[in-house]
Order: structure tokens, then C-alpha cells, then sequence
């Protein structure tokens, strides 16, 4: 028997053998010209190779990300922070290149992420449930804009807050019918707000600042029947309508826009999540009321498909 064949060769072998391979360039290279020619049919590799191949490519892409950015003592703070890269994914087995992934630079202890857009939201956020008013039956949620809305914008009282909770969420209908609060105290009036529906917005003191609470769904609780245009009331009252994203129109134009939301908005949840796009109303007044925006669906008191307005929002730019 040829002694190259025996098992106590294998090492020395193999140490031979892989002496000069290295994960260079040309390695990497060569790899991903093997992948395409594989799915091309000009190789026939075998398909249990492809995920070997798949992560040896990921990891030479890894390993030039790690090795391109040092921190040097006199480097500014500014310039030592990890950049954002793109890096990209060969599925095994499969002819796409899957879309490239943002990552924080990657060193000692880094992690992987997927980066997010950033999301223009006025809805203001506490600990566990949503900033919140219940009058009649129906939720408001507490917007960041303005801090304090003066007399001036503030109507009839509508009623008062019986009692604080900490747990909006789990309130019986009756409880919310009777008005209840996790930012407003006890006792606190409730008003309409000059110029806007009291099913669309309505303002109470929290701090001892008069604030606006925007109509929404919560827990379930959607617009009970009611349309789009008598939760979100700004027809004909826009200064500026803005997408974020896309652009913003005004005057005439945003009218036309919110015109077509309004009239052909069909509801398709009592309930939705908001995506990471924002439809912002800026009214006469000055107050901002938003809704979130999902692929074509409109999210705030229920979630509402209109394909229509986004037409007619991309045209009027």
C-alpha cells in the first residue's frame, strides 16, 4: 500500500498542500466566479459545497470591513466612530444576490444590525402603554407639538378625566367612556380644539400645559364605524401636507391631496401599526396632526387603504 495514503500522513499533507493558500483578494475572487459559474451551469459543483462557499466569501468581506478602519490617539472622536457599510449575502443554491445589509463596523464585541429609518413621529411615548385621554368612549393620544396651546386654540370643555391609570390598555368600556388618563390627573378638563372635530382632536391640561391629543385606535378600539374624514378632519384646512421620504406639497395642491384621502379611503383594520413613513398635516392654525403610513395603507384611529391619494401625491410634486 502507498504510504501517502496512510492516516498519519493526512497531516503533513495537508500542511503542504494549503502552505500557500490566502485570504486575499484573489481568493475571494476566485470563490465568487466558482459560485457564478455553478449557477450558470458551466460547473457542476456539488450543492452541498455552496454554503461553505457561501460563508468562506462572507467571511473574507467580514474580515476587509475589520481590517479598514483603525482608531488611532490622535484621531478626532468625531472620525473614530463606526461608519455604516454595505456588505452582501449569496444565498446558497440560488441565482439572486440577496439586497445588501447595513452593519455597524465591526470589531471587539460588535454586533450585527439591520439599520432603520428614522421616524418622524409627533405621537409622544412613555413607559409601557401610550400617552393617552379617553372622552366618550374614544382614545387620544398625546402629540409632541407645541408644548403648550395657550388659550387661545381651546374650546368647549367636552368632560373630565375620572380617573388616572396607569394601564389604559386593560380599561373596560365603561371606564373609558367615563374618561380616563396616564398623563392627565384626576379631575382634569377635557376641550375641543377651535377649528378641528372633537372626534379628531381634542386638548387637556398635563403639567400644567394645555396639550393636543390626536384621535387614534388602541387596544382593539378602532373608529367604531366611523369614516376617515370624522377622525382626521382636515379637509380644506392644510397648509402643508408632507410624506416623508417623498416630498411635501402646499396650499391648493395638499388640499387636493388630503381631498382624495379623504373620499376614497376604504378601512381595512380597526387597529394597525403604523410603518416607518409619516403623512404629516400642517392646518392654518398651525397644529400638526399625522398619520402613519404602511405600503399604501394610512394608519391612525384604524388602518385605511387608499392607493389613490398616493397617486395623486406623486403627481401633484
Amino acid at each position: 500500500m502507498n504510504e501517502m495514503k496512510t492516516l498519519d500522513r493526512l497531516g503533513p499533507v495537508a500542511d503542504e498542500m494549503l502552505a500557500g493558500l490566502h485570504a486575499g483578494e484573489e481568493m475571494k475572487r476566485r470563490i465568487r466566479l466558482a459560485a457564478a459559474q455553478e449557477r450558470s451551469g458551466r460547473r457542476a459543483a456539488p450543492r452541498a459545497l455552496m454554503p461553505a462557499v457561501c460563508c468562506a466569501a462572507l467571511a473574507l468581506v467580514c474580515v476587509g470591513v475589520a481590517g479598514s478602519r483603525r482608531v488611532t490617539p490622535d484621531m478626532p472622536l468625531a472620525a473614530a466612530k463606526p461608519d455604516t457599510v454595505q456588505i452582501e449575502a449569496i444565498a446558497a443554491g440560488a441565482g439572486d444576490v440577496l439586497p445588501g445589509v447595513s452593519v455597524a463596523d465591526l470589531g471587539e464585541g460588535a454586533s450585527v444590525r439591520a439599520a432603520a429609518s428614522r421616524q418622524d413621529s409627533l405621537f409622544a411615548t412613555a413607559e409601557g402603554d401610550i400617552p393617552m385621554v379617553s372622552v366618550g368612549g374614544a382614545v387620544y393620544r398625546l402629540l409632541t407639538t407645541p408644548q403648550d396651546m395657550g388659550s387661545s386654540l381651546r374650546g368647549e370643555q367636552l368632560g373630565t378625566v375620572a380617573a388616572f391609570t396607569q394601564e389604559p390598555s386593560l380599561a373596560s368600556d365603561q371606564e373609558l367612556q367615563a374618561g380616563i388618563s396616564n398623563v392627565a390627573p384626576e379631575g382634569s378638563a377635557v376641550y375641543a380644539v377651535t377649528g378641528l372635530s372633537s372626534s379628531t382632536a381634542v386638548a387637556c391640561e398635563v403639567d400644567g400645559r394645555l396639550r393636543l391629543f390626536q384621535r387614534v385606535s388602541h387596544a382593539g378600539r378602532g373608529p367604531g364605524g366611523l369614516s376617515l374624514e370624522d377622525t382626521f378632519s382636515v379637509r380644506g384646512q392644510v397648509r402643508t401636507l408632507t410624506l416623508s421620504g417623498v416630498g411635501e406639497l402646499s396650499g391648493e395642491a395638499a388640499n387636493e391631496a388630503v381631498a382624495v384621502l379623504l373620499d376614497h379611503a376604504t378601512q381595512t383594520a380597526a387597529d394597525q401599526t403604523a410603518g416607518r413613513q409619516t403623512l404629516t398635516a400642517t392646518l392654518d392654525s398651525g397644529l400638526k396632526l399625522q398619520l402613519g403610513v404602511s405600503g399604501d395603507t394610512l394608519c391612525g384611529c384604524g388602518g385605511w387603504s387608499c392607493p389613490e391619494f398616493f397617486e395623486a401625491f406623486e403627481a401633484a410634486l
